[in-house]
This record gives structure tokens, C-alpha cells and sequence, in this order.
């Protein structure tokens, strides 16, 4: 049996809270957690301010909404189905690639992300866990493709996963991070030297990993 059709009402409450994490989204990537304020934010939304405790229950309920929209997003959107079914080389090499098209087509998300994160590491000790727990679930997802392609012998046996999974995500960040400053970074020459790197290091001996 089909589910019944959401009434008027909650459609309306749907889109408040789109709009609330659009605003909330574009202001906290500029201004930071700390100086953005609720009334900006409903504002910005063009809703009252009140909405935001009613959907979010506080401020720091809506920060948490926003970065898991922006992770997952990119996770279940963009990383997963660009990798598919790949496992090993291959899954490393679209991995990369996933990543660039999320650094250049949703910089303003990825700002964001490093945004609050250094928060976490500063003002906001008390954020560090949840940032923990989301790249704990990146590294989780990925250390399978990584375990895969050891046990098909498309990459060296003596792998630590983990400890693959860890080194490339650590690589990534940086990346994003230093293009985060300076736009004018040669992104073709990093993500291939990069990948350049993670092949001739995981592939087995003998080979060098290139198709």
C-alpha cells in the first residue's frame, strides 16, 4: 500500500527546512558557526527564527543537520555511485576522481566542512566528536573496497587497510585544504601525482598499477 501523499501543511514544513539549511549553509561557510546568529538565518531563509528550534531543536542542532547534509550528500550522491562496484585500483582511482569533482562543483560545502572543523579544534572542543564519527564512517566504507582489492591480489598482500584507508583520506584533505586557500593550485598535477603515488605504492610487486 502507497503511502499517503504529504498534506499542504507538511510540505510547508519541508521546504522551511530546505530553506533553512540553504541559509544556514551559505552563512555559516561565510561567517563561521560562532558568528552567525539565529535571526540571520531566518532571515536569510525568510522564515521566523522560531522555525529553526521547532525542526532543529537548537542552533547547534541545525549546525549538525547542515555538515551531515553536506557529507552524506556527497557520500550517497556522488562517492558511491562513482565507484560502483569498483574495487582496489579502480575504486582508488575513482575515489580521487569523486573527490576533485566534489572540491571544484561544491566548494562552498567543502568550505564549510574545513570551516566548523576547525572549530572543532579550537573554540568548539565539543564538535570534535561528531567530525570523528562522520570520517569514521568514510574510512569504514571504504576500507572494504581497499580489503576487496587485497583479496582479489589487485593490490599488495601486506596492506593494513585501515591504515591505506587513513594515509589516502589524511592526502585527500590536504589537497582540499590547500585549494581551500589558493584556487590557483595546478589540481591536474596534484590529483595525478597523487594517484601516480597510491598506484605504484598498493599495487602488487611487479607491477605498477597503470591499465
Amino acid at each position: 500500500m502507497a503511502a499517503p501523499a504529504p498534506s499542504k501543511k507538511q510540505e510547508q514544513a519541508l521546504q522551511s527546512r530546505e530553506k533553512l539549511l540553504d541559509a544556514a549553509t551559505a552563512l555559516f561557510a561565510e561567517h563561521g558557526y560562532r558568528d552567525t546568529s539565529v535571526q540571520a538565518i531566518g532571515e536569510k531563509a525568510g522564515v521566523s527564527r522560531g522555525s529553526i528550534f521547532w525542526h532543529f531543536g537548537s542552533k547547534e542542532g541545525l549546525l549538525w543537520a547542515v555538515v551531515e547534509r553536506a557529507f552524506t550528500a556527497w557520500e550517497a550522491n556522488t562517492l558511491v555511485p562513482d565507484i560502483g562496484a569498483a574495487t582496489g585500483l579502480e575504486a582508488v582511482r575513482r575515489a580521487l576522481r569523486s573527490h576533485r569533482t566534489f572540491l571544484t562543483e561544491d566548494t562552498a560545502a567543502l568550505k564549510l566542512f574545513y570551516t566548523l572543523m576547525f572549530e572543532a579544534l579550537g573554540p568548539r572542543p565539543e564538535l570534535a566528536a561528531e567530525f570523528a564519527r562522520l570520517h569514521r564512517e568514510l574510512r569504514r566504507m571504504s576500507v572494504g573496497w581497499i580489503a576487496a582489492g587485497i583479496a582479489a591480489g589487485d593490490l599488495r598482500g601486506d596492506l593494513d587497510p585501515e591504515t591505506a584507508v587513513t594515509l589516502m583520506t589524511a592526502a585527500l584533505g590536504g589537497i582540499a585544504y590547500q585549494y581551500l586557500l589558493d584556487e590557483t593550485l595546478d589540481l591536474d598535477a596534484l590529483y595525478g601525482g597523487l594517484e601516480q603515488l597510491l598506484v605504484r605504492g598498493l599495487a602488487p610487486d611487479g607491477r605498477d598499477g597503470i591499465p
